[in-house]
């Protein structure tokens, strides 16, 4: 079982401040992305593994290699204990929440941005 690079398969690869590097997937259930970001001293890992899900913030420096490393440590626990939907096991989240600092950024769920913009565009159709 690979890595499989899925990032051709995006339409668009930018999105907001970011662009998207590359989106690998494993077994069509686990996804790692890097993307790097306007401020290009900043990249940003984005992990999805079962539960456990956010992003892991890098130097566009050390961006790669720490993906590599991510992938390997989350490529070794699927391995090793499999896959459902309650995975992965909490002492691994919270191992790998220590080591990686992931966090959940605001906007990874409620884009308040887009929001606002489109509720004007709604309210602007009844300001005829």
């Amino acid at each position: 079982m690979n890595w499989i690079d899925k990032t051709d398969d995006f339409e668009t690869r930018d999105w907001k401040d970011k662009h998207l590097i590359q989106c690998e997937v494993l077994d069509n259930k686990i996804e790692v992305n890097l993307y790097s970001r306007a401020d290009i001293n900043n990249y940003e890992i984005y992990v999805s593994y079962g539960i456990m899900y956010g992003i892991v913030y890098a130097h566009k420096n050390n961006a790669e290699a720490l993906r590599d490393e991510i992938k390997e440590v989350i490529y070794n626990d699927y391995i090793t204990n499999g896959y459902s939907d309650d995975m992965p096991s909490d002492d691994f989240i919270n191992k790998f929440g220590e080591k990686y600092n992931i966090c959940i950024p605001n906007d990874i769920f409620f884009d308040e941005e887009e929001f606002m913009k489109k509720m004007m565009e709604f309210m602007d159709n009844f300001n005829l």
